[in-house]
């Protein structure tokens, strides 16, 4: 209780001075880098519309799906930092997926605000009759192919390393976001897969089955399940999600986006919070300007030193 009212206050506080000094020249374009319907998508044009209703800006969404958000940033990159062009993915878009290309850095961004955060999860079809890592790698020895549905690089290497760290072999399947690794488990084309919240309506109709968390904490879907830290396989991959500009971007114009967000996020009523408490609980989760740049260098270079061990 103590957790939520200091969330609920240092929102309250980033909120508070709503003075829209700055307007932007013309519509604002808010480039999702992922695909239609899933969770980074639904959130994104959620908060699209109370951006619109609460300040009267005009934001116009548009999916630009493809390697993690590496699409939809390389092309952000190269915009006008105006304010003009907005980008909103999740952190690894910017912290892990600039390692995998020659013209694309964390410093090439300006890094405007946070709305929530991943439950990261290793998932099952609840048909298959595991309920534990213990039982797919049981079923590994026996001899069942295991195919493993991954939305990108990260978290392909992630289940790699939990595949080591099991004794068995995996076969990746790579899908197009979260929503592309529950549509490739539900069809039968993986019998395991990652989820990074999406997967809610899912497990609570019993069609999927979380077998471990890849949070540091349980998560809060079924608490009782083990974090793969318990398991003894050291590997965190949780994320948050994030809206960008290009690098450049004048202060006012950061903090005057990132006020209108923090403003929407505070207030219980809002559709954006009470999708992100339904899919992302428990609530949501606001860091902006300085300090989330700060935090943004730090974990690129953490995973950076990841995937040096990864190599070994």
């Amino acid at each position: 209780m103590k957790r939520s009212l200091l969330i609920a206050a240092s929102m309250l506080a980033l909120a508070s001075p709503a003075f829209a000094e700055w307007q932007p020249d013309g519509p604002i374009r808010l480039w999702i880098g992922y695909g239609a319907g899933g969770g980074t998508d639904v959130q994104g044009r959620t908060l699209a519309k109370e951006i619109e209703a609460r300040r009267g800006w005009k934001i116009v969404p548009e999916n630009k799906a493809g390697e993690d958000g590496t699409v939809m940033s390389a092309q952000l990159k190269s915009e006008a930092p105006d304010g003009q062009t907005l980008g909103f993915a999740i952190t690894t878009t910017y912290d892990f997926a600039p390692m995998n290309s020659d013209n694309l850095s964390p410093e090439d961004f300006t890094y405007i605000t946070t709305t929530a955060g991943s439950q990261m999860a290793v998932l099952a079809r609840a048909d298959s009759g595991w309920n534990t890592l213990e039982d797919l790698q049981a079923a590994a020895a026996g001899g069942e192919p295991i195919v493993w549905a991954n939305w990108g690089t990260q978290v392909e290497a992630g289940a790699e390393l939990v595949a080591r760290g099991l004794g068995i072999t995996v076969n990746h399947l790579r899908t197009e976001g979260g929503k592309g690794a529950l549509n490739a488990l539900v069809s039968m084309d993986a019998n395991v897969g990652w989820g990074g919240g999406v997967q809610k309506p899912l497990v609570e109709a019993g069609v999927l089955k979380i077998l471990a968390s890849a949070e540091t904490t349980p998560v809060a879907l079924d608490p009782e399940k083990p974090t793969l830290k318990d398991m003894g396989i050291a590997l965190n991959l949780g994320y948050q999600y994030i809206i960008t500009a290009p690098a450049g971007l004048p202060d006012e114009i950061r903090d005057e986006i990132g006020a209108v967000v923090a403003e929407i996020l505070a207030d219980p009523e809002s559709e954006t919070r009470q999708f992100i408490e339904k899919q992302y609980p428990p609530a949501p989760i606001v860091t902006q300007g300085d300090a989330l740049r700060e935090q943004m260098l730090a974990t690129y270079d953490s995973n950076v030193e990841m995937m040096k061990a990864f190599a070994q």
